[in-house]
């Protein structure tokens, strides 16, 4: 391992953000109001992303910024103005997919790194040269690609431009993000920002001369998503990432919550931190390479697997719906004397065994006691979600720490 690789993760909002900082993220990406490829996550106005700025400073990580939707010429004018916005107030790096946005955003914003997006699908040395030329500091690469290609195309350049890939998440049925299906279906263009993730639906087929009899294509109840990917999961492959010769590996997800942010982050850290430290050791430690992996199986997720890291991804059948083998019960808001404030999101009770989620790991907490913090009652059970409660915790949690606990049937 030439350099330690660093780890990024998606912010759509300022609490995902600072989970991410607590959790050991390297770096953060996130997107103004305008712009970027996910415009229904939460996102930053000006003073939001100053401030997303000066935590990330604080906490020795950088500040990544999408400016990554396909522009027409209307657009360019504005998103040099955004770009020159971002610099002024520290953000470390744009990410920008248009060739044309690559090249005038280098040249007119000196001082502000340009990292080509994996929307721009680049797949060779070659590519990453001319992107090199234009002014890029670091080229995202296409998902398409597999490990041995990102071996090969890291060693042929050898240093000359960054690489960095995605190592965790959702993944796109479209080449490199490139899809007309949401423009198409609803009108809002997945390559402006406004996807409407129609390949997550469920299909039937309909034979022309028979409309009125749709035929299931899988022997599903619910149809099939036959359009819709599985999630990536390179953990169980991080010794080779770490030996690639990419220098940061990217989580997907600007539209998930904190406990996600936190859960996966946290994981990744974990396992990088500790092959780092000991290829050999890291290697040897099944049960931590087990428990890190199982981590991941806790929060929502589809069917995992390796993207085309290692041949042909699958696509269909399995990927319908997702799973998780834990819940959201609670975000500490604030820790004081033993006791732990709680924002709680899912109800549990007096007596539950739950989880902590911390950036050191989990351990269980047994709730002893609930009391509602507006009134000082003490309850067995809170059924509204985001009410304020106060918990015993004894040093098990700290200020950002999260609560899950096991998923229970609402019927």
């Amino acid at each position: 391992m030439k350099n330690m690789p660093t780890l990024l993760a998606p912010a759509g909002s300022m609490r995902p953000l600072m989970t991410a900082l607590r959790f050991g993220a390297d770096a953060v990406y996130c997107g103004a109001k305008q712009y970027g490829l996910r415009a229904q996550a939460g996102n930053f106005d000006e003073a939001q992303l100053a401030q997303a700025v000066q935590l990330a400073h604080a906490a020795g990580a950088k500040v990544n910024l999408t400016l990554n939707i396909f522009a027409f010429d209307g657009d360019l004018p504005g998103m040099v103005r955004a770009a020159k916005q971002a610099r002024e107030i520290g953000v470390d790096a744009a990410i920008v997919s248009d060739l044309g946005a690559i090249a005038r955003i280098a040249r007119e914003v000196p001082g502000l790194d340009v990292h080509v997006s994996t929307q721009a699908n680049a797949t060779n040395s070659e590519t990453a040269r001319v992107y090199r030329a234009l002014g890029a500091k670091r080229v995202v690469l296409a998902r398409e690609m597999t490990m041995e290609q990102i071996e090969t195309m890291a060693q042929a350049l050898d240093g000359e431009i960054e690489l960095e890939s995605f190592i965790h998440g959702a993944v796109c049925m479209s080449y490199s993000g490139r899809c007309m299906l949401s423009s198409f279906l609803t009108g809002r263009s997945a390559n402006r920002g406004a996807c409407s993730q129609p390949c997550r639906w469920t299909y039937t087929l309909i034979e022309r001369a028979r409309p009125d009899e749709p035929m299931p294509i899988e022997e599903d109840e619910r149809g099939t998503a036959i359009l819709s990917s599985r999630d990536m999961c390179m953990m169980e492959h991080l010794p080779r990432l770490m030996e690639s010769g990419v220098c940061c590996f990217k989580i997907e997800g600007r539209m998930k919550n904190e406990l996600y942010i936190g859960t996966v982050v946290g994981a990744y850290r974990r396992a990088m931190d500790a092959y780092a430290a000991s290829p050999v050791a890291y290697q040897a430690d099944e049960a931590l390479r087990r428990q890190l992996r199982a981590e991941l199986d806790k929060i929502s997720h589809r069917v995992y697997d390796t993207g085309f890291y290692f041949g042909q991804p699958q696509v269909c059948g399995e990927a319908v719906g997702t799973q998780q083998a834990a819940e959201y019960m609670g975000y500490v808001v604030d820790v004081s004397g033993g006791e732990a404030l709680v924002e709680m999101k899912n109800r549990f009770f007096v007596g539950d065994r739950l989880e902590t989620v911390t950036p050191g790991g989990s351990e269980p907490l047994v709730i002893e006691d609930i009391v509602l913090d507006a009134t000082g009652e003490h309850v067995g059970v809170v059924n509204v979600p985001n009410t304020l409660v106060r918990i015993p915790c004894g040093e098990k949690l700290g200020k950002g720490d999260m609560l899950r606990g096991p998923v229970r049937n609402r019927a």
